[in-house]
């Protein structure tokens, strides 16, 4: 399913042993975030990727800022979802520290509550 979505790497082949996905050229969030400001525009973007998680299947809508990369075109590609299947959860802690690490949480929640109020209030809880 997730091959269906834009935030995700192709899968080409797979195997007992091996995975082969689209080589995505890029930087990791994390990264782009310590030279570019997070705007509201970066924030949807992630807002999007949370979502996508979700909207693909998966039971952790979670994931670290450095498996998320910034395409030279701006897109948002998810390059790495071997732990989003291990664990049930939609509160994304794992993003969200990566962001207070950056020194961008408050923000990035001032955005959600903005862009997306049924999700702030929820991980408000």
């Amino acid at each position: 399913m997730a091959q269906r979505d834009k935030h995700f790497a192709k899968l080409y082949d797979s195997g007992e042993h091996y995975i082969v996905r689209e080589c995505i050229a890029g930087i990791e969030l994390n990264k782009y975030l310590k030279t570019n400001p997070l705007s509201i525009d970066i924030s949807a973007k992630i807002l999007d990727v949370y979502e996508a998680l979700g909207r693909v299947g998966y039971a952790r809508q979670d994931i670290a800022l450095f498996h998320i990369f910034v395409t030279p075109g701006g897109e948002f590609k998810i390059i790495d979802t071997g732990r989003v299947m291990k664990k049930k959860s939609t509160y994304p802690k794992i993003m969200l520290t990566g962001l207070k690490t950056l020194g961008c949480r408050e923000e990035f929640l001032i955005h959600v509550k903005m862009l997306r109020p049924e999700l702030y209030k929820r991980w408000s809880k």
